[in-house]
């Protein structure tokens, strides 16, 4: 298997069109006779990975959640165990496909196709797009479910793709969309992308400055800051994880 690319969604730069285009006939390609290109289902690497991802989850259950770059849905089925309400968004109409498929039955989730960052600014109506139900026959909590403030925000090898400002753009929108005591996970391979600037090393740089250095910042509504609750350096990837608090795992159970 060749890790030199991991993801599906489309690259999405503001000067390059070409690129655009390139990616996704590339990822095209890649699922057009294998439904698991990455071998998601039968490697043990990503097995352990989503494994290790779940482990390191501050809270057991979830309300509301939403997944940057899910693939087949490998790792969504076992998101959607742990979430309420799941959006789990590709850039790659193939992937959607086989995401839906195998998330079919668990009305909870809902799966759409999206490029990054811009699929993110239009969030609600790409989800009344995909799934239509009039507003007068939903309660008031089906109005809320899918939409932000998100309680999770899962990000998996895919920011290495997009342009350092639609990096930041990501960053911006998390910052503005997630919930109060909400997580924020990021899991990314380490190694050099044949193509590609970015790598995982430069993309948590970004988040750790951005998300490390909100400790000491204050805004006009007093919000608490984000605390880097967990860090994984393994050889193959990084894994880090954030929470919308000022408070460690242990003093919200009351245990210090």
């Amino acid at each position: 298997m060749n890790h030199s690319v991991k993801s599906t969604i489309p690259i999405h730069t503001d000067t390059d069109a070409h690129s655009d285009t390139y990616s996704e006939t590339y990822f095209d390609a890649l699922y057009s006779d294998n439904t698991d290109p990455w071998e998601y289902q039968t490697r043990w690497y990503e097995k352990r990975k989503r494994d290790m991802c779940l482990a390191v989850l501050p809270q057991a259950q979830y309300g509301n959640a939403i997944e940057l770059g899910c693939g087949n849905g490998v790792f969504s089925e076992l998101l959607a165990r742990r979430c309420q309400d799941l959006v789990s968004i590709d850039g790659n109409n193939n992937a959607v496909q086989l995401a839906k498929q195998r998330l079919e039955g668990l009305s909870h989730v809902k799966v759409i196709q999206g490029i990054i960052p811009s699929s993110l600014l239009t969030l609600k109506d790409t989800l009344l797009s995909a799934y239509p139900l009039s507003e007068e026959s939903l309660s008031d909590d089906d109005r809320l479910a899918n939409n932000p403030p998100f309680d999770l925000i899962v990000i998996s090898e895919i920011l290495y793709y997009l342009s350092p400002k639609d990096i930041d753009k990501v960053i911006a929108w998390i910052k503005q969309n997630l919930a109060i005591n909400g997580t924020l996970i990021c899991c990314h391979w380490r190694y050099p992308i044949d193509g590609f600037d970015m790598t995982g090393e430069t993309v948590h740089q970004r988040l750790h400055q951005a998300f490390n250095g909100s400790a000491n910042e204050s805004n006009a509504e007093h919000q608490p800051a984000f605390t880097h609750q967990s860090k994984l350096i393994d050889t193959d990837f990084l894994l880090d994880i954030w929470q919308h608090t000022s408070a460690s795992i242990a003093e919200q159970e009351n245990l210090v």
